[in-house]
């Protein structure tokens, strides 16, 4: 069932003045969620980012829900070459781009859903759904950098792609920190944290929240 908001208004709009068919979903509309990844671990400010694009009508605009829930409405129209190489005749290919910063701190702890549905100016829309969790371990935000304290680190553990900080203090506190390489964004992101506890040998997600039974 489509969700009555500005975009779906806008696109019923432009329907009307152009005499064109009702709204309908088009699987010809591709979208691409490209992070947070499927299930991905969130402890930190990020983006829900990606692209969409149609091989003969302009994509305007997606919509974000998390967890049913309306989140923001985000223009189509960063810069793709990546995407226009690989799809060269689709209309507006290299202008397929949505990004909107999110700060997953602020949703409660837990598993969350996500949904990205796309509109064309013509009435198109398509629509993809994926999963997150968050795993927080202060408020929102941390506004004072010298409550951080890496200096108490006790040891660190190595993985493929990823290093956890054993014993980092913040704000009083003590935590382990997972440290995981992201490939959308070309960095480490922090995964997830738990309370601070002694890790004797290897590790294996130690994310009580997100993945306990790992």
């Amino acid at each position: 069932m489509i969700k009555l908001t500005v975009a779906t208004t806008a696109a019923l709009a432009a329907m009307l003045a152009s005499n064109t068919e009702a709204i309908g979903q088009d699987n010809s509309l591709r979208i691409m969620l490209e992070q947070p990844f499927y299930r991905a671990e969130l402890g930190q400010i990020g983006e829900i980012r990606g692209w969409a694009l149609h091989p003969n009508e302009q994509v305007d605009v997606v919509e974000i829900y998390i967890d049913g829930q309306f989140y923001s409405i985000v223009p189509v129209g960063g810069q793709r070459g990546d995407v226009y190489n690989a799809y060269p005749d689709a209309v507006s290919s290299r202008y397929s781009g949505y990004s909107q910063t999110v700060n997953f701190k602020s949703l409660p702890q837990g598993h969350h859903t996500l949904e990205i549905i796309a509109y064309t100016v013509e009435g198109s829309y398509n629509t993809v759904k994926s999963e997150f969790c968050v795993d927080k371990f202060t408020g929102e935000f941390i506004s004072d950098s010298s409550t951080i304290n890496l200096q108490t680190i006790d040891k660190f553990h190595k993985a493929q792609n990823a290093l956890i900080l054993q014993g980092v203090q913040i704000d009083g506190y003590f935590y382990n920190m997972e440290l995981v390489w992201n490939n959308a964004t070309q960095g480490f992101v922090i995964e997830q944290t738990t309370p601070y506890e002694y890790i004797d040998g290897d590790y294996s997600k130690h994310c009580r929240v997100c993945a306990p039974d790992m």
